[in-house]
């Protein structure tokens, strides 16, 4: 005799004890106060205070690291540990509901660079269970991180960003226009309130905003790298061999 299936019904408890055992742990919240901080090579500016705020309702350990930061062609971090460049004062820290902690970040790298240097300053709340029972096996933790942007500003640096190339593409989305930029410069360019100016197939156009310019408008470009972009095709533009100059203010 076959073994009678079981029931819809009496699965109900075993897929309601499974859901439970998977459900994700609130995560003690906190936030990382600046983001983004601009330090000098030398003197007093070569240290600045983050803060760390723990907004939530049970204690948070956090452990706090600095990353050297180049970027690749689609604009992702490419990040490697840096251990020489940096004091970082506490790197690990308990914090109680409410509490908050400065970090102090101190440059002790190169005093006089010949450029802009980017790094990632990191926050990430450790596993760690303070005062209370470790969770049980199968329960999915949540751990909130924070990346912050570092950089290293020495007072000559300045972008130089240029077009590369231009030219149709096709995506899953349609007809695009591939724009790859360069920044020759010594410092980062974020590429607000860029224009483009277009010429392809005997005719020619001005995008901008966020509507043509979309995935360009607002994106940073660190000095030396080179990006990669797509942006809607223009509309009423002919295909042909095409040409582009940008103009960031």
């Amino acid at each position: 005799m076959r073994p009678l299936a079981p029931s819809p019904s009496s699965l109900l408890p075993l897929l309601a004890a499974l859901m439970i055992a998977l459900a994700p742990l609130p995560a003690a919240a906190f936030r990382l106060i600046p983001i983004e901080m601009e330090l000098q090579p030398s003197g007093r500016g070569a240290t600045q205070i983050f803060r760390i705020e723990n907004d939530g309702k049970e204690p948070v350990a956090v452990e706090v690291k600095v990353m050297a930061r180049a970027m690749g062609m689609e604009g992702e971090d490419v990040l490697t540990e840096d251990t020489e460049n940096f004091v970082v004062f506490p790197e690990q820290i308990i914090l109680q509901p409410n509490e908050n902690q400065s970090i102090r970040v101190q440059w002790v790298g190169n005093p006089n660079p010949d450029r802009e240097l980017s790094f990632r300053l990191i926050a990430e709340q450790l596993p760690i269970d303070i005062g209370k029972p470790a969770p049980q096996g199968g329960q999915v933790r949540l751990l909130v991180k924070y990346v912050a942007s570092l950089y290293i500003v020495p007072p000559t640096a300045a972008p130089k960003v240029s077009v590369l190339s231009a030219k149709p593409a096709d995506t899953p989305a349609g007809k695009a226009l591939e724009v790859v930029l360069r920044n020759d410069g010594t410092a980062r360019k974020v590429l607000r309130d860029a224009t483009l100016a277009v010429q392809a197939g005997g005719g020619s156009v001005t995008l901008a905003g966020q509507e043509q310019l979309a995935g360009l408008v607002g994106e940073n470009l660190l000095g030396g790298t080179t990006r990669r972009f797509l942006v809607p095709w223009p509309a009423g533009l002919a295909a042909g061999p095409v040409s582009a100059t940008l103009n960031v203010p």
